[in-house]
């Protein structure tokens, strides 16, 4: 059975949450980023600013609506505030800034990034972060109460490098969108999704902005 990010489990338990931390997993061209515009446009954060982490300023000025902006992560770690605001923004990442350059988690930048993370519900924000792989973060912040892990389909090779704790639930995934989208063919194969924080198949329509440019902010540009 299909159900609609508005009907979820997912979204009863955070219709009057003010932070959480979204992370979107499975191997690229699955539709991590289509999940994210339509998170980003559902009621939970549709009032909300949105900062997109490195993003070329161009890119989103070409394809986003206006209360999307660019910010670029700042040196020192005590500048996000200024870049990021309070209960009034919801955070976008996207792996390809934690791993430009060396597809190492170990810099200061993602150290930053990861270490903001842990105290976002401090600053009240909603943070969404597309990665292919959870073995790429610190599995600290997977273990927190305020994340919510929502999968999309990974291929064999990244499965095999997943984390053990986590393979059981990305296959249950995998099963569960192939078995959706066979069952509704007449629905865009990449708004399907699994949460399993609440055990729960999703399905959300693409946004009326989306582009098929909006899967690749960085073409052409390193973040």
């Amino acid at each position: 059975m299909k159900i609609n990010v508005e009907d979820s489990k997912l979204y009863g338990r955070l219709k009057y949450a003010r932070h959480g931390v979204f992370i979107l997993v499975g191997t690229g061209q699955h539709g991590k980023t289509v999940t994210m515009h339509a998170l980003l446009n559902s009621p939970l954060m549709e009032n909300r600013n949105v900062a997109l982490l490195n993003y070329p300023p161009q890119f989103v000025k070409a394809y986003l609506p206006e209360r999307y902006r660019a910010v670029k992560w700042p040196e020192d770690i005590y500048d996000v505030p200024k870049i990021v605001h309070a209960g009034k923004d919801v955070l976008a990442i996207d792996d390809a800034v934690f791993f430009a350059g060396a597809r190492s988690h170990a810099t200061r930048r993602n150290k930053d990034i990861q270490q903001f993370l842990t105290i976002s519900s401090h600053h009240e924000l909603f943070i969404i972060i597309c990665i292919q792989n959870l073995s790429l973060l610190d599995f600290s912040l997977v273990q927190s109460q305020d994340v919510f892990l929502i999968h999309k389909q990974m291929d064999i090779t990244s499965l095999a490098f997943e984390r053990p704790e986590m393979k059981r639930k990305q296959v249950i995934a995998n099963a569960q969108i192939r078995n959706a989208i066979k069952s509704y063919p007449e629905l865009h194969p990449k708004g399907w999704s699994y949460c399993s924080t609440t055990w729960e198949l999703l399905f959300n329509g693409l946004p009326a902005y989306w582009v098929p440019q909006l899967s690749k902010p960085f073409f052409g540009v390193i973040p």
